[in-house]
C-alpha cells in the first residue's frame, strides 16, 4: 500500500469529524438565537399586556374627564359660570327672506 491509499482514509476521517463539529456548533448557535429570541419576544408581550391595562386606564380616565357632569361642574367651580335660567334665555331667529 502506498502513503496515498494509507492517508486517504484518514483525510475522509479528519473531515468528517470536522463536517459533524461544525453541524453541531451551528444547532448550538441556532438554539442559543432561538431561546434569546424567545425571551425577547415574551418580553415584547409582556410590555404589549401592560400598554393595553395602561391604554384601558387612558381611556377610563378620558371618559371621566370628558362627561358632561365633569366639564359642568368645572366650568361651575372654576370659571363661576352657571346655567341661565328660562327668563335669562333669548331665541334670536334668522329671518332673511330669498
Amino acid at each position: 500500500m502506498s502513503h496515498a491509499e494509507l492517508y486517504r482514509p484518514m483525510v475522509i476521517l479528519l473531515v468528517l469529524i470536522l463536517a459533524v463539529l461544525v453541524s453541531a456548533l451551528t444547532v448550538i448557535k441556532a438554539a442559543y438565537d432561538y431561546r434569546r429570541l424567545f425571551n425577547d419576544h415574551q418580553v415584547l408581550v409582556h410590555q404589549w399586556d401592560e400598554l393595553q391595562v395602561e391604554w384601558g386606564q387612558l381611556l377610563l380616565e378620558q371618559s371621566t374627564w370628558g362627561g358632561h357632569g365633569r366639564i359642568e361642574s368645572e366650568a361651575e367651580a372654576r370659571l363661576q359660570m352657571r346655567v341661565p335660567e328660562a327668563d335669562e334665555t333669548e331665541i334670536i331667529r334668522n329671518e332673511q327672506r330669498n
